[in-house]
């Protein structure tokens, strides 16, 4: 018997009466949701992220939370509607910075945040503006629940400006970055196929990670867009074809 496989946190396996293996994502508090494809691969690891970014079950953690604090300011604001109406990697992205800023803040009176402590927080990250500039607007839903939810008069984010970015930007690959890439990686490869599909779809990666043969009917790819929820309908590519078919 080989070395048995380590599934990721919160993975449950088990064999069926047919003697397929089945993959649930159970963590207590979380609704329970089934994983397609085998642990660790993209089909898998999506659908993986996707239960991640549920929200909590209403009214989980408030009863172990003092009324007022940071604390019970989250995850009231994780059980609300605003926070349940996002898309999953805005969930994701929003949960993580909030959890972080409940670490190190939960029991202090929400009360008692004021406009100089939220300008110490974000200058303290300037380093990175793309982080300051998330960690704001989480804040702000945040408070906007807060003062809608009367556990605050005013919400203190009101005035403060996002840092800015000063980059140019991912340079666009030129015809001749993609066609070394297409000799080092032949058709075939997992490489070569990734690359057609952000060629040829024009999605996002978190989109295409999602792609599967499935989603291909009659020459035509069907997708729904994470973040938007947006169906498209996508005439595949010849190329994009070639790599379907030929790809691993």
């Amino acid at each position: 018997m080989g070395p048995r496989l380590k599934l990721p946190p919160y993975v449950q396996a088990f064999v069926d009466r047919h003697g397929r293996a089945r993959f649930y994502f159970r963590r207590r508090g979380y609704p329970s949701a089934a994983l397609s494809g085998l642990p660790w691969s993209p089909i898998f690891m999506a659908s993986y992220e996707a239960a991640k970014g549920e929200p909590a079950r209403i009214g989980v953690g408030l009863s172990r939370s003092t009324p007022g604090t940071v604390n019970a300011a989250v995850i009231s604001y994780f059980n609300s509607a605003a926070f349940r109406g996002l898309a999953a990697e805005t969930q994701r992205s929003r949960r993580r910075i909030l959890e972080r800023f409940r670490v190190e803040h939960g029991e202090k009176r929400i009360a008692m945040l004021q406009r100089a402590h939220i300008d110490h927080m974000v200058t303290a990250k300037a380093a990175t503006p793309s982080a300051a500039r998330n960690f704001l607007k989480a804040l702000r839903a945040l408070m906007a629940h807060c003062v809608a939810n009367h556990m605050r008069d005013e919400d203190p984010t009101q005035g403060i400006r996002s840092p800015k970015i000063k980059t140019d930007g991912y340079p666009t690959w030129s015809e001749e970055h993609i066609a070394a890439f297409e000799a080092r990686h032949p058709i075939g490869s997992r490489a070569r196929l990734a690359l057609a599909l952000l060629l040829y779809t024009g999605q996002r990666r978190s989109d295409v990670l999602r792609i599967g043969r499935q989603h291909v009917r009659n020459s035509v790819l069907h997708v729904q867009q994470q973040k938007t929820n947006a169906k498209l309908v996508i005439p595949v590519h010849p190329e994009l074809q070639c790599n379907i078919r030929c790809g691993t």
